[in-house]
This record gives structure tokens, sequence and C-alpha cells, in this order.
């Protein structure tokens, strides 16, 4: 992938990554791998924080899972299980799961929150917009749908996610607190700092919560991406895995099914590669993971590029990341 390679090569020149894997596939095949490092060798095993996409790796796949078992339903109030102020008395499962709570980034890092009290102190923040109406992306949703797991499903997100999504999937070196660090990518400012997840809330909160926290490798996510692939086989059952990832909210900024991001014009960071109807997430370190859940096409980009572009710039420039995804699916797609 001519293409490809040479944008690698321009990523890494520039400054805006020192370690990136790109990996390409369709189904069970794995098309092409491409990868740039420096200073250290990376490999299919390397590991990287997956930040924010630890909302579909650990806590959609969990609500999944949870629906299956009929634990709660998309319409089950949130009220039911945790008490909330009255702005939040319609506030249902399926709302957290389409960013639709009425509040985006908040601050849980304060020293009275404690995941003990964190799923009420979120339910007290007043609202920025009406529970239901529109979309804004949000943290402390997914931190409160971790811990509305928790609740239900009677174990912590970090041994739920063992139990039901990595060790079914065969991933072995995916998990919360990652205990391997020799091959592991520091996305933090110091090397003491190494293994401990980058976002701040999730850290506040012990490094276990349902918007961040999940480290991982090419070769696991490849086995999420195929799980994906086969429609949630073996860990969710085909009618769940169906209704959860058809559109169930669009707008303008970023088009949603339960928990994923729902590829249409609105959404410009796959590029041209992805049909309408693919489905993913990103993290905020610089990854992400797409599937074409009909052509069967797939493609991870695992980056340090957050964490070198604001040494790089002396500020977070998020939008510089952005870009690369948007770059590296257009040059797959004039590669292919």
């Amino acid at each position: 992938m001519k293409s490809l390679e040479a944008l690698l090569d321009r990523l890494m020149s520039d400054g805006t990554v020192n370690n990136i894997f790109v990996r390409v596939g369709i189904n069970d095949a794995v098309l092409y791998d491409a990868k740039r490092t420096i200073g250290k060798r990376i490999d299919s095993e390397t590991v990287f924080d997956m930040a924010s996409v630890t909302k579909i790796l650990s806590t959609t796949t969990l609500a999944f899972i949870a629906l299956d078992k009929g634990l709660f339903t998309t319409d089950t109030l949130v009220s039911s299980i945790f008490p909330c102020a009255k702005q939040y008395n319609i506030l249902t499962v399926g709302h957290l799961l389409t960013h639709r709570m009425g509040i985006g980034h908040k601050p849980l890092n304060d020293p009275s929150v404690s995941v003990d009290n964190v799923a009420e102190y979120i339910l007290n923040i007043p609202n920025d917009t009406p529970v239901g109406e529109c979309y804004a992306y949000s943290c402390p949703a997914f931190v409160l749908l971790g811990r509305i797991i928790e609740k239900v499903m009677g174990d912590s997100l970090d041994n739920l996610f063992d139990s039901y999504v990595a060790k079914p999937l065969g991933m072995m070196r995916t998990s919360y607190h990652p205990q391997i660090t020799e091959n592991m990518i520091n996305h933090n400012p110091t090397d003491d700092l190494k293994g401990i997840v980058n976002d701040y809330n999730c850290r506040h909160l012990g490094g276990v919560a349902g918007n961040s926290g999940v480290f991982s490798c090419i070769d696991d996510m490849t086995k999420y991406a195929q799980m994906l692939l086969n429609k949630g086989y073996p860990i969710i059952s085909a009618e769940t895995f169906t209704e959860a990832t058809r559109l169930h909210f669009k707008n303008d900024v970023e088009s949603r099914t339960l928990g994923f991001v729902y590829v249409d014009k609105s959404f410009w960071q796959t590029g041209d590669l992805f049909e309408e109807g693919s489905i993913g997430h990103c993290g905020f370190a610089g990854q992400s993971v797409f599937v074409d859940l009909n052509s069967g096409l797939y493609v991870i980009i695992l980056s340090d590029a957050t964490s070198t572009v604001t040494r790089k710039f002396g500020e977070v420039r998020y939008e510089i990341v952005k870009e690369m995804r948007r770059d590296i699916h257009n040059a797959i797609k004039s590669d292919m």
C-alpha cells in the first residue's frame, strides 16, 4: 500500500506520531499491516492505551450482554437503579448509550468523588440540555453506564470485562490495569506513569471506568473487530447485536447506534473508505477501530498521536489527530 506507507512516513517526519500500527483486514483475513516507531520495536502485541475505544470495547459490549441476559432494557430508568435529581427522572439506559443524557464533558476528579458515589454525583450535575433532546458526547454518561452494569451484573467492570469479553475472545493482552509493561507505549508525559490510563477522570476513579481505562494491542483488537463482523458471535446474540447496531440517533455532529459511531456523511474521520452504516469508535490517545458490517472491511489504528502532537506544540491539538485518521483511511481507499 504505497499511499499508506508514504503517509506514515510523513506522519513520522512531521512529528504527528512516534509510534503507530495500522491494520487493514477483511473478515477473518489480515490484508495489510503498516507500522512506524522511534526508539523501540513495536509489534502486533505492543499495548496501547485504548482511551475512549473502551466505550465500545468494554462498556457497550457488556451492555449488550446485559441486554441479552434481561438485566435491563434500553427503556430502563436510571432512577430505578440509582437515586437522581429531578431532571434525570426520565433518563434511560438508551439515552446513555446514545449520548443523550443532556451533559457533555464534565470533570469528575473532585476530591469528594469516588467510585462509590460517582453515579450519584453525575446524576446531580445540572444538565446542559433536556434529557433525550440533543446529542452531546459524554464521558460522564459512560462512567454512569459502567456503574449501572456493575450494579446489575454484580461485579466490578474490570472483572466483568475479563470474564465476558476478553477471555471468551482470546484477548490475552487486553485489560484494565495492565500487568505487562515491557512492550507498551506510554501515553503520559513521564515514564513513571507508563501503564497508567491517560484519561484524568478514569485515573481519578482508580483506572477502571466506563469511559476509558482498557489497554490493548493490534492482535487483540483484530479479534474484537472480527467479533463485530460476526454479528456478536460468540458473546452477543445476533438478535441483540443487529438491533443495537442499527441507526438509533441521527444528527449533524455524529450519528449513533447504541454505543457506536454510525458512519454517515456527518462523520468525516473515516474519510471516503467506509460505507454508510459502518460502525466504530475513536479514542483520544490516537486509536480507532471501524468495521463495515456488509463488506467485512475493518481498519484498526493504534498510535501515540495525541501525546506526540501535544509535546510538539506544547498544547493539545486533537484536530490534528482527527485529520490523521481521515488521511489514513483515505490513503487505504486509494490503495485498494
